[in-house]
């Protein structure tokens, strides 16, 4: 019955009937915008009940990650041969360090909502070792590549909390994490004094991979305590295809009311495929690495 009422208001809101997968994201963002605009109301009204850093009404934090990454990309022209090339390929590092940040804001007792960024930026050159396409790249074996890759990742998760109390939370949800990634690779080849221009090839994508989420926290005084969530989904909606695995742990300790700091691990693997028809763009990446970051809370 609640489906059924979700998917009929989704409908009227866009003035059109609402399908799965193109639906699923346009339910997806009006109930967390609802959610958000009347939990505001009622956050700043809602009375710290202790000390305890969990019940924070915003919680801040900025660091660092310690990539192992690993990911592998390919652009097929319709009728072409699928050829995808890994990091290794394009002479990207899989061990990188890059940048973290977000927040969390308790909407009152029951509706929490986590807002994170992370990304990998890279850039390399290799010797190619067998012959690829890339869009307007025509790799052949031996040539020089340079090649660059932008990957930021944008995530919001709402969840409801079944579990409140002084010490623990529980809550699960439904979440969107927007890839904005971009991939350049352009070649030369080179024989004697004459170098050739292999050409340049870019694919850029902005893939919204929306998720199911579960959270908990355990508080075991009022300046330690552990996070974790974790969550995915694979579906199929217009001209993409992609699932989501997601998981993360956190430590973290409060040397002060407002400030602490946390370690932890995440662990993210995305797949994407996009295909208007006339090309595939796929992107399968992976990002599991620690993290170290400082945190304020008010």
């Amino acid at each position: 019955m609640r489906t059924a009422l979700l998917w009929s208001c989704a409908s009227s809101l866009y003035g059109q009937n609402v399908t799965k997968g193109d639906g699923l994201m346009k339910v997806l963002g009006v109930c967390m915008g609802m959610v958000c605009c009347l939990g505001l109301t009622s956050a700043w009204a809602f009375e710290q009940a202790s000390e305890n850093i969990l019940d924070k009404r915003l919680t801040l934090y900025g660091g660092a990650q310690a990539y192992q990454a690993d990911g592998k990309f390919g652009f097929i022209e319709e009728g072409e041969p699928d050829v995808k090339v890994d990091l290794d390929d394009l002479g990207l590092d899989e061990d990188e360090v890059s940048i973290i940040a977000g927040g969390i804001i308790n909407f009152g007792r029951k509706w929490t909502l986590r807002l994170d960024y992370f990304g990998y930026h890279d850039d390399g050159d290799q010797t190619a070792e067998f012959d690829f396409d890339f869009e307007d790249a025509h790799i052949t074996v031996g040539a020089h590549i340079e090649s660059s890759l932008d990957l930021d990742v944008y995530v919001a998760n709402l969840s409801y909390n079944l579990i409140h109390t002084d010490q623990a939370r529980f809550g699960v949800g439904l979440g969107v994490h927007l890839a904005d990634i971009d991939i350049e690779v352009s070649g030369t080849a080179t024989a004697g004094s004459i170098v050739t221009d292999l050409g340049t090839g870019k694919a850029d994508v902005l893939a919204p991979l929306p998720n199911f989420y579960v959270t908990g926290a355990y508080s075991f005084t009022d300046r330690l305590l552990v996070r974790s969530s974790a969550g995915g989904m694979s579906m199929s909606y217009g001209d993409w295809d992609g699932s989501l695995i997601f998981a993360n742990a956190f430590l973290e300790y409060w040397p002060f009311q407002n400030a602490g700091f946390g370690v932890g691990y995440k662990y993210l693997h995305a797949d994407v495929d996009y295909d208007p028809g006339s090309k595939k763009e796929t992107y399968d990446v992976k990002l599991p690495g620690p993290v170290f970051y400082v945190t304020a809370g008010f």
